[in-house]
This record gives structure tokens, C-alpha cells and sequence, in this order.
């Protein structure tokens, strides 16, 4: 899989981002334009590369992808080559690209629509709420729900007459808020990852029984489950997982980056002849020396880390965890 970055421009200002400083840095700093929008020669580049990939889906992202004053013509480009569709959104889509979405059929797009995504604050507005809503009714089967956690006291249960009012997937993609390498934003802090396990588990038994399927994104542990709240999540048929690697976010300079939280520290360039596979490589081979530590001081003795089952969560809130500490372990 590959992210491409095609607006470094959000309208949001979500507490947890850690991906706006990044972005700010490529906006008027790009040689031969200062647009913070990717141009469509550059899009069909794009599109060569996944094709040279064989990535048969496109993953737009942003800043918010839906803001590039030429999206319509974005999402027309990647139908004609062929590429299944997935979009990370806030949701609040203008007219013309909920209009794009809409005509396309649910089986070849997917707008994952971050809920609690926010202008000013912990909790969306009235005003953010009633746009998204209107969005999920447009269109329908083509949205997942997401949501990102970054305090412990989360609530999901307000997702859940969405999807039978509005016809969504019933299913929903969580994330755990990462920090930044500077640690400006707000993240979940590793000391409360037990009490959001419970929690989740708690959730998925209810949302289980509606039929409602719960999937985990990068930066999960396996420790912060009980092995009675594993038991419940596997029950209820969730998504576990435990990963943390690159994902290949390509921002608008021609850098493929492991991911937005660790952009700055391992990148490299997006070069004519080479697939993702191979800048993938590039990438985990930057990131191995810091893989022997986890977010936890115990990572570098578990088992589930230690057989591959669990990576130790995000290397960024490893990385951070040792530059708290002062210590160095780029060796």
C-alpha cells in the first residue's frame, strides 16, 4: 500500500494531529510552485508509480484530500486507470466532491470519514456534526467510520444509530493518537493503554451483537488486553492487530516517508524506478536499529515482541520515550 499526499491544507485543527507540521513545511517551499496541492502532472506520476507497484488501489490523504480546488478531476483520473478508491477524510465534503463520490459504485470507493475530527477542541461542534451527518447520508454504503483515541475516556456508542440512520459500513476503524517526534500534539499516553484495552473490549461485545465489525490501525499492543478481553474481542470477530511499520506516506516533494509521525527522521526519495516494495525496504532498513525497543521498557524482553506477534507499538512513541529519557539509541 502507498498514502499519497495530494493537499498539504486542512481546515481542521484536531488536538491529536501529527501530521499538520509536517504538511505546513511543504506548502510555498516546492520548486516551481509554492501550491499546497498536488498538480495533476504529478498526480498521473503517481499513478505510474502504483501501476509500477502493481497497487491496484489509491489512498488519498491530506491534509484533508477533499480540499484541492481539482479533486472531481483527481477522482476521474484514478477511475480510468482503474484504481480502487480509498479516501481519509474529516468529512466535511463541499458540493462538488460529494458529487464525484457519490456516482461512483460502493464497491470501488471507500471514504473513511474520521469523526472526531475537530476545528477547535476535544469534541466536534453542532455545526461539524450536522456536516458530516449529511455526508454519511450522501453517501451511504461508501463510508467507514473512524475514530481516533487520544484520552482514555472515549465514547463510541453514538456511532452506532449513525450507521442505521444513514446506511454506512457497519464497521468502524480505530486509531490510537501517536505523538510527534517533538511531542506537540496530543497523544495517548502508553501508561493508559490498559484501561483503553478494557474499554475497547467492552465496546466491541455490544457493537458485536449488532453486527457491527471493529478493526484496529497501527500502534496497538498485545499487552494493554486482558486475556479475557482478548477473548471477548475475538468473539465479537475484531480486527486485532499490532503492527507498526511502513506505511509509505508520498508527500508532495517527492519523499517517501515511513509515516507522518516519524517523517522527518526516516525518509527517502520517491525515485523513477523504484516500487514501493523497494523504498519500503529502504525505509525498515533506516528504521531496524531502533526496532529492539517498544513504547514500554519490558518490549525488549516480551515474548510477543520477541516471536514477531507484536511490534512494541509506535516507533515514535518509542523514539519519544528515549529522547525523554535522554537516551541515545541510534547505534
Amino acid at each position: 500500500m502507498a498514502n499519497l499526499v495530494i493537499s498539504a491544507r486542512c481546515n481542521m485543527a484536531c488536538p491529536y494531529c501529527f501530521a499538520s507540521e509536517y504538511l505546513d513545511g511543504q506548502s510555498g517551499n516546492i520548486p516551481g510552485h509554492a501550491s499546497p496541492y498536488i498538480d495533476l502532472e504529478t498526480f498521473e506520476d503517481r499513478l505510474d508509480f502504483l501501476d509500477r507497484s502493481n497497487i491496484d488501489e489509491i489512498r488519498l490523504i491530506g491534509g484533508e484530500p477533499s480540499l484541492h480546488p481539482r479533486f472531481p478531476e483527481i477522482i476521474q483520473r484514478a477511475v480510468k486507470r482503474g484504481k480502487r478508491i480509498l479516501i481519509f477524510t474529516h468529512g466535511l465534503l463541499t458540493e462538488s466532491a460529494l458529487t464525484s463520490l457519490e456516482v461512483l459504485p460502493p464497491e470501488r470507493v471507500t471514504v473513511l470519514v474520521n469523526m472526531n475530527a475537530s476545528r477547535s477542541g476535544d469534541e466536534p461542534s453542532q455545526k461539524e456534526e450536522t456536516h458530516r451527518r449529511k455526508t454519511l447520508l450522501r453517501l451511504g454504503g461508501r463510508v467507514q467510520l473512524g475514530f481516533t483515541i487520544f484520552q482514555p475516556d472515549f465514547e463510541l456508542d453514538f456511532l452506532i444509530p449513525l450507521m442505521v440512520e444513514t446506511g454506512c459500513q457497519k464497521s468502524v476503524r480505530l486509531g490510537i493518537a501517536q505523538p510527534s517526534l517533538n511531542g506537540r500534539n496530543r497523544y495517548l499516553h502508553p501508561k493508559q493503554y490498559i484501561s483503553v484495552g478494557r474499554r475497547l473490549a467492552d465496546w466491541a461485545e455490544r457493537a458485536g451483537r449488532l453486527g457491527i465489525w471493529m478493526g484496529f490501525d497501527c500502534g496497538f499492543v498485545r499487552c494493554m488486553f486482558s486475556e479475557s478481553d482478548l477473548e471477548r474481542l475475538n468473539k465479537a470477530g475484531a480486527g486485532i492487530a499490532y503492527r507498526c511499520n511502513p506505511i509509505l506516506d508520498i508527500d508532495l516533494k517527492d519523499k517517501a516517508l515511513h509515516c507522518f509521525p516519524l517523517g522527518d527522521k526516516f525518509q527517502t526519495d520517491l525515485k523513477l524506478t523504484l516500487t514501493a516494495g523497494e523504498l519500503r525496504a529502504i525505509l525498515e532498513d533506516k528504521a531496524k536499529p531502533y526496532r529492539r525497543a517498544g513504547i514500554y521498557k519490558e518490549c525488549t524482553i516480551c515474548s510477543y515482541k520477541q516471536n514477531g506477534e507484536c511490534m512494541g507499538g509506535c516507533l515514535a512513541a518509542a523514539i519519544r520515550r528515549f529522547q525523554l529519557a535522554k537516551i541515545n539509541i541510534n547505534i
